[in-house]
């Protein structure tokens, strides 16, 4: 399809022209937005409600913010904590454990409470940058839904008491010669895999067991068959020039996607064109990986082995094998026609044509690479194909990832369970984890649970398998911990508490450390701390060979919070090809398939209670609060589907009620759940949220738990309610109709049309006249840069504003009526077909335009221009008229209906230690009040208070705000206009760059570089 003629829609309703949609569009706000307000309620005649009141518009929110919540007294320090400066932010270096990735990270605090979690950019690994769940963990350990105590049963006890009690179980369940099993998910610390060592040999009788409902084993087996050892190597994407990814979400979910991004955006700098890398996805559902791709193809996941075969047999044939083949393997794979296989599965052939053609042009520049989720045979073999293409110098062994054991298969779990039932354990202690949700339901495990004498869980909160407690004991959070982690080869990670525990915790490891040690007398505050001490020193310093001493070197390690060590990653061993299993012939695939995939924020619901996190929406359904089944919109029509339509899902004997979402780009005939929904046993922050789907887990299948076969899909007649933000604020009203058609909000071309006209972004834009002369400006003029070439849309930007700006959780309810804060959002666009749709995604925030209409409507001045070229909000003048919400063309103000904090959940983020999230540098803004993108103008200010301390000018590059700090594609520039040297300016200035709606003449200071795709010149 043509740039000239290509139609950008955000949904199917708006490529089908619904009938509800204009009425939708042509709305400032939604029907039911002005539920739950009654104006006569409000009691005085205050300045704020006459003001509010000329506004019919909004009486109803002009008001009433004398119900503060933190009317109480402020106490200074007696004697100042060293190291504390009043209104001076503290750094601290740890590691992030909300994954096994172990990244980097800097916790920022003030006055000894932390409130910003961003990446360490002296780490090797993340670099600076850290994902949407680290970045919001910050709320976890203010959740006021935290253990306090620990429990007894439901009872509170004390530490000594419980200590005493399971010591001496523990003891006698040992003597009796029963097991004790403890289950625990992956560790990635070697000192913690060390105590558990010593725990085992403590109590003789422990069987200690891992298991993660997401995990690596395919690829760890698929690496171990061809190479003869389970340590993956991590994947050079910055020096690919041809990437195929089957079923792999490496942008968005798989592996370290915050080091993957950074590599992969490396690739697209719109400064060295020649250089652009070229992406093709082969996938089932939409991904964010497949989002960014320049081809996408959709195939049923198990298919991927047919396919693997056949792209195998096809660069073979055609002499291309960089590895002598054996001639009884060429005659297997001769059984895998590629152009029968893409023609039996609808696979574009043109596009498979360019994949085999790209990847034999490349040898030695490009990858493949399979996901997580596709079993061990296909694993080994996409191992081959890089083999035959001379691809393995990509591979980075140097920075191999560590394997950290065994895990539990869903036979090994059958059996365990079994165990539970015949009474062979006589205690199970849950290390911090929650198969009672994570396992099937099928399985029957707290059923079998309840027969085991003993149960102990050590968690941070509530959960679905501390139901049967014997004993529930709190633990600290991440940043009241020490510990360390080894993911990489070549990296040795520490992690630091940074505040001391909120409630009566404990450290997870201090805990057993004590039953180790045999007496609840032994333990003190230190004990894991000195345990972590010694370790390091026998496993890390005595190999560094240092003259420094080792407190010398603890002490340094704390503060870079790593080590970098030598890895062995040089040793490795040929490809063995014996192990390739080639079937007889390609699969039949009809029926159903469902795939399980992790979701993009809460993962496998460890953190289903974090509201920032829940409220997110979708990085491409857009849908928020909720999981669903995505199905392709014509085997929807097939089965007479509508969105939000609940269909009974069956796979063998388990089946699941789950509401649908017609998603364009899904496979024909697939099904696509994100699992980590449902939880049951947890706050009303994410109870009941979304439905569990885990009981489709193929427990049957040893080569993939993620991908069902053969499921039965049935329509229930009934129907929910799925909330998407795809709609809200569009850039759609009435008086800007067809604006994303007509005036080129995204502008994009592939690489030869940019070759033949490098000025297409902007050679239709006409230079408009104003009545009034330009407003000279003196000093630094702030304005932004984003690179669309280079952004992936993971929303990690969204996450970091909404902690460092206080953005408050408003709820399902609240979105379903597009209520929503938050002040950064991912607009995203389809072109092309329903079926095979081309995605646009555009971050879109205040524009802070030199000719704001907003400020031209405000009739108390609460938005005007400050001279640094900011649209700024004075809160406390703010009446809440919402007119300058109406003039703005971005749609990017929001306004507060509520006190939300109050409001969600009725008051849950007020509870006890909730509003210590909130950062002090940034107004926590009242009810009947808007608010917008500041542009972090309390970084601005800090940088202005730096100068004038210093005596010099403000540098625009020392000003860098949240979105820009965490974007692990470094596609947000930030700086002084007015200074010809800096990165803004020359991004401004470059023949990319342009405005959205120009047209208007509002002179936005947000520009945006127009999008290059990488495909081919008969493409354009």
């Amino acid at each position: 399809m043509s740039e000239e003629n290509k139609k950008y829609w955000k949904s199917l309703d708006g490529l089908n022209n619904s009938t509800d949609l204009p009425g939708k569009n042509h709305k400032e706000f939604p029907d039911s937005v002005t539920d739950g307000f009654n104006v006569e309620s409000i009691n005085g005649l205050s300045r704020r409600k006459f003001l509010g009141l000329l506004s019919v518009s909004t009486a109803i929110a002009a008001t009433a913010c004398s119900d503060y919540h933190d009317q109480k007294e402020i106490i200074p320090y007696t004697n100042r904590p060293e190291g504390v400066l009043p209104g001076k932010p503290n750094y601290y270096a740890s590691t992030c454990n909300g994954c096994q990735e172990a990244c980097g990270i800097l916790i920022k605090t003030r006055e000894g409470r932390p409130i910003k979690v961003d990446g360490n950019d002296e780490h090797p690994i993340n670099k600076g940058k850290i994902c949407a769940t680290g970045q919001s963990s910050i709320y976890n350990l203010y959740d006021p839904s935290r253990l306090q105590n620990p429990l007894k049963g439901t009872s509170k006890t004390n530490w000594a008491t419980a200590d005493s009690e399971i010591i001496a179980k523990l003891d006698s369940v040992s003597k009796l010669g029963k097991k004790i099993v403890v289950l625990t998910n992956s560790i990635n610390s070697p000192t913690e895999r060390k105590m558990l060592d010593e725990f085992k040999q403590r109590f003789a009788t422990t069987e200690v067991h891992a298991f993660d409902l997401f995990n690596n084993c395919n690829k760890k087996f698929g690496w171990f068959k061809s190479y003869g050892n389970a340590d993956v190597p991590s994947i050079k994407w910055d020096k690919a020039n041809v990437i195929l990814s089957l079923e792999g979400d490496f942008l968005g979910k798989e592996g370290n996607f915050i080091e993957n991004t950074r590599l992969f955006s490396s690739k697209r700098d719109f400064s060295n064109v020649k250089n652009f890398n070229r992406l093709y996805v082969v996938e089932a559902g939409l991904s964010l990986t497949g989002s960014n791709s320049d081809y996408r193809m959709r195939l049923k996941p198990e298919a991927q082995y047919d396919f693997v075969m056949a792209l195998l047999n096809e660069v073979i044939s055609k002499g291309a094998s960089n590895i002598v083949i054996d001639s009884m393997v060429k005659n297997k794979l001769s059984k895998f026609s590629l152009d029968k296989i893409a023609k039996s599965n609808g696979l574009d052939s043109i596009k498979v044509n360019y994949l085999v053609e790209d990847l034999i042009n490349n040898k030695g520049k490009s990858i493949v690479y399979a996901s997580d989720s596709l079993s061990g045979d296909v694993q080994i073999a996409v191992n081959l194909l890089n083999e035959v293409l001379g691809n393995t110098d990509l591979y980075n062994y140097e920075s191999a990832y560590v394997n950290t054991g065994k895990q539990l298969h869903f036979p090994q779990i059958e059996e365990l369970i079994k165990s539970f039932n015949n009474g062979e354990v006589g205690a199970v202690i849950h290390y911090d984890v929650n198969p009672s949700f994570h396992f099937p339901k099928s399985l029957k495990y707290n059923e079998a649970l309840k027969k085991v004498g003993f149960v102990i869980s050590l968690v941070d909160s509530p959960n679905e398998s501390t139901v049967n407690d014997n004993y529930t004991l709190p633990i600290n959070h991440n940043f009241e911990s020490w510990g360390d982690a080894h993911s990489r080869k070549n990296v040795y990670s520490l992690r630091q508490p940074v505040i001391a525990p909120l409630f009566n915790t404990r450290q997870r490891e201090a805990i057993l450390l004590t039953w180790i040690l045999g007496s609840p007398k032994v333990y003190n505050e230190s004990l894991y701390h000195d345990y972590l001490m010694e370790s390091c020193r026998e496993t890390i310093y005595s190999k560094k060979k240092l003259s420094v001493d080792f407190i010398s070197f603890w002490n340094s390690a704390l503060h870079d919070g790593f080590v970098n060590i030598e890895s062995d990653g040089n040793s490795r061993k040929p490809f063995n090809i014996s192990e390739i299993k080639i079937a007889d012939s390609p699969k039949e695939n009809s029926g159903f398939s469902v795939l399980l995939a992790k979701d993009y924020f809460i993962g496998d619901g460890r953190f289903a209670n974090n509201g920032w996190l829940q409220e997110i929406p979708h990085p491409i359904s857009k849908v928020a609060w909720d999981n669903y089944a995505a199905i392709a919109p014509s085997s929807a029509s097939e089965m007479n589907l509508k969105n939000g339509d609940i269909v009974n899902v069956t796979v063998g004997d388990n089946s699941v009620k789950i509401p649908v979402l017609l998603q364009p780009g899904v496979a024909q005939n697939t099904l696509v759940i994100e699992l980590g929904y449902g939880r049951t046993v947890i706050s009303d922050v994410g109870k009941e949220v979304g439905k569990n789907a885990n009981n489709l887990l193929n427990i049957k299948n040893l080569n993939s738990r993620w991908i069902c076969s053969n499921a039965s899909v049935e329509n229930t007649g009934e129907n929910y309610k799925l909330v998407s933000t795809q709609e809200h604020h569009s850039l759609d009203e009435e008086f800007v109709k067809d604006l994303h058609l007509k005036r080129g909000i995204i502008r994009e071309a592939n690489l030869d049309k940019y070759a033949k006209n490098p000025k297409f972004a902007t050679e239709e834009d006409i230079e408009l006249v104003s009545i009034t002369s330009e407003h000279g400006q003196v000093g630094p003029k702030w304005a932004m840069s984003i690179d669309m070439n280079k952004c992936t849309s993971c929303s990690v930007c969204v996450a970091s504003c909404n902690v460092e700006n206080n953005i408050p959780v408003v709820g399902k309810d609240q979105v379903a009526v597009g209520r929503e804060m938050h002040w950064m959002r991912i607009d995203r666009y389809y072109s092309g077909s329903s079926e095979d749709p081309i995605v646009s995604n555009q971050p879109m925030l205040c524009q802070h335009c030199d000719n704001a209409p907003c400020e031209n409507v405000c009739p108390v001045n609460a938005t005007n221009h400050s001279p640094d070229g900011l649209n700024q909000m004075v809160y406390n003048r703010c009446v809440g008229t919402r007119y300058c919400g109406n003039n703005c063309p971005y749609k990017v103000r929001r306004f507060n209906f509520f006190n939300f904090r109050d409001h969600f959940e009725d008051g849950f983020y007020l509870n006890e230690v909730s509003p210590l999230v909130h950062n002090p540098e940034v107004t926590v803004r009242s009810r009947g009040v808007m608010e917008k993108c500041t542009f972090c103008v309390q970084k601005i200010s800090e940088e202005r208070e730096d100068a004038i301390r210093e005596g010099r000018q403000i540098k625009g590059d020392n000003v860098v705000p949240a979105c820009q700090q965490s974007c692990p594609a470094d596609a947000i520039v930030f700086g002084d206009a007015n200074d010809p040297e800096s990165k803004i300016s020359q991004y401004r200035k470059h023949e990319l760059g342009y405005g959205v709606l120009q047209t208007l003449n509002v002179k936005p200071n947000v520009t945006y570089l127009a999008k290059l795709r990488n495909t081919h010149s008969e493409d354009i």
